[in-house]
């Protein structure tokens, strides 16, 4: 257990010189959080001590076995303004990992936030924060940590450095009539398959994803802000990579999005 806001914000404050150095961080940088409050408290004095601009949140899933244990079935972490890449077609962007660290990408519905209620103080449900959503995109995020092990102790550790996230690429905009929660939706690393899926069979899809953070808003005052993209959860699972990996994403009938996997060499 994390003991006092000092002990929380030299947790942070290691992540934060790792993920500007671009270095490894071979065993965790303190004691483990083990809720998720410690590690929603790292995580905001994390994004204080970055003071870099949120461009959007990813959301993940917390594994069904754990949900009672920490109370919730998913984390949020910030997607910072300078690790987004628009791409279309085939354009491939370099997008960095940390190559000592962990590193994973991930086939993502991306919706955007248009505007905001005036107040969060409420029972949110899908259909309620379908009204604020303004656009759908296809998309790819990249998961990647300084720390090797970030997803091998809980959704908590996870949480506390960015939510595990190092970038993300938007792709092609959907059509507003597009039923995508069945589109069939797979992942390539070198051409090769490394998982297919479908969006309705996550949770309960990627309108909920966008609840949950009206929910943290509400709860936890998440910054959420106008034109803040949500990454809404891995659709095909999550997908280690090497840095010089080619990385396609396939949406339906023949929407794609594609990025190269390169180094973090600093931030």
């Amino acid at each position: 257990m994390i003991e006092g806001r000092e002990t929380a914000e030299a947790i942070a404050q290691a992540f934060v010189d790792a993920r500007r150095t671009g270095t490894a961080l071979a065993e965790y940088p303190g004691a483990l959080p083990e809720s998720l409050d410690e590690a929603y408290g790292i995580q905001k004095a994390a994004i204080g001590l970055f003071a870099r601009r949120i461009a959007g949140w990813k959301v993940g899933r917390i594994a069904d076995q754990l949900v009672d244990t920490y109370g919730s079935n998913r984390i949020t972490g910030p997607i910072f303004a300078d690790s987004v890449v628009e791409a279309d077609g085939d354009a491939a962007p370099e997008m960095p990992v940390f190559a000592n660290g962990f590193a994973a990408a991930e086939a993502e519905f991306l919706l955007r936030v248009g505007n905001l209620p005036a107040s969060f103080d409420r029972e949110w449900t899908n259909a309620a924060v379908a009204e604020y959503v303004d656009a759908v995109r296809i998309g790819i995020e990249l998961a990647s940590s300084p720390f090797p092990g970030i997803n091998l102790h809980g959704p908590a550790v996870t949480v506390s450095d960015f939510g595990n996230n190092n970038g993300l690429v938007i792709g092609r905009a959907l059509d507003s009539n597009s039923r995508f929660l069945e589109w069939r939706v797979a992942l390539t690393i070198d051409g090769e398959v490394a998982g297919t899926g479908t969006a309705a069979t996550m949770l309960d899809g990627p309108f909920g994803a966008v609840r949950f953070l009206f929910e943290l808003a509400r709860d936890r005052q998440l910054p959420l802000a106008p034109g803040q993209w949500i990454s809404t959860g891995a659709v095909t699972g999550v997908h280690p990579v090497r840095p010089g990996a080619q990385v396609e994403a396939s949406f339906g009938d023949g929407m794609r999005v594609r990025c190269r996997i390169g180094v973090n060499h600093h931030g």
